[in-house]
């Protein structure tokens, strides 16, 4: 294995290093510059990306969208990200793992990861042999930061709900991608009285029973209430967006628009959308409560756990939900100072 480290390059205030692992792989950390002053924090994602440049670019926004959760829930975080470009599985490429570890050491403490797309428990735990920086609930083995997500994008939808559409009885939700998020949404749904439909691009993802299987298609014309995107960034478009039937959109997915137009034409529609830092800030709640509560974390369960991601969460949709209404203007421009400081930070 040759390992090729480039230099940090600065792009809009956030740093990256990208680290070349062969002619075919390669990964980048991208992190916000307040790692200076708070530790930064995210996942890694593990994708086949068709260049360099487009690897790099998704690294700096999901370190922007983690800056953004960091910052409105005030977990003692900055936003960070680590992006791995290969065609191979995470299984077939140990060594790269090995190199990430190699640079999490080099920083020191000053950067944190954990799982994201196409990583999991099986990854930190081989990861951790090699670097101490991760939080992943590896002392917790009863709690999954990916079911405590889905819990705190369900504890948003709720409020939704009750607050904006009158505890509306069979209220009709529709999910975009059935992993352990979507899964988690799916479930709480359905105890709560909702109609559920969900669509996933694998034909073998599992269903839990009381929820209605469709195709894309089918699920954006469909009509809804609430949409939830628990799949992936950039799922939304000029396209899809006009086939649209839904009331509300709420994403677990990391910037779920694949451009400002398509968000701004979804509204334009009438539809509202919590933004995602909003609702999907369950997994850096655990790693916030992780790092400063570490004893009482590792005694917690995933009920405890969900209850606490669901009472932090849902007493900040409420609030931008009711600040909201009370300035007649949409959650996104109330949290737009936030943005803007994220996106420069």
């Amino acid at each position: 294995m040759s390992v090729n480290n480039e230099l940090l390059n600065t792009h809009n205030q956030y740093q990256i290093e990208t680290v070349v692992i062969d002619d075919e792989t390669s990964f980048t950390l991208a992190y916000s510059s307040q790692i200076k002053l708070l530790p930064a924090n995210g996942g890694i994602r593990w994708r086949n990306y068709a260049s360099r440049q487009q690897q790099e670019e998704e690294a700096i926004m999901l370190a922007q969208r983690m800056s953004l959760k960091h910052g409105l829930y005030n977990t003692g975080f900055s936003g960070g990200k680590i992006v791995v470009n290969s065609k191979r599985s995470p299984q077939e490429q140990p060594a790269v793992l090995e190199a990430i570890g190699a640079l999490l050491n080099r920083y020191g403490g000053t950067m944190f990861t954990g799982c994201d797309i196409n990583t999991g428990n099986r990854e930190m735990d081989y990861l951790r042999q090699f670097t101490p920086w991760i939080l992943n609930a590896m002392d917790s083995p009863q709690v999954d930061t990916s079911v405590a997500t889905g819990y705190g994008v369900w504890s948003s939808m709720k409020k939704v709900l009750t607050l904006r559409l009158n505890h509306l009885p069979r209220a009709r939700i529709a999910i975009h991608g059935m992993g352990k998020v979507g899964t988690e949404v799916a479930k709480q749904s359905l105890l709560f009285g909702c109609e559920v439909t969900a669509y996933d691009i694998n034909p073998a993802a599992q269903f839990p029973a009381g929820v209605r299987r469709v195709s894309e298609e089918e699920l954006w014309a469909q009509p809804s209430e609430v949409l939830c995107i628990a799949s992936m960034s950039n799922v939304l478009n000029a396209q899809n967006i006009e086939q649209l039937n839904t009331r509300w959109v709420v994403s677990s997915a990391n910037s779920p628009f694949n451009t400002p137009q398509a968000e701004q034409r979804l509204l334009a529609r009438g539809i509202h959308y919590l933004p995602d830092y909003v609702s999907n800030a369950g997994a850096v709640i655990c790693d916030s409560i992780e790092m400063a509560f570490t004893d009482r974390y590792n005694q917690m369960n995933q009920e405890q756990v969900n209850a606490y991601v669901h009472s932090v969460i849902g007493a900040k949709t409420e609030e931008l939900l009711q600040r909201a209404q009370l300035l007649n203007c949409d959650i996104g421009q109330l949290l737009q100072p936030i943005k803007s400081a994220a996106m420069v930070a």
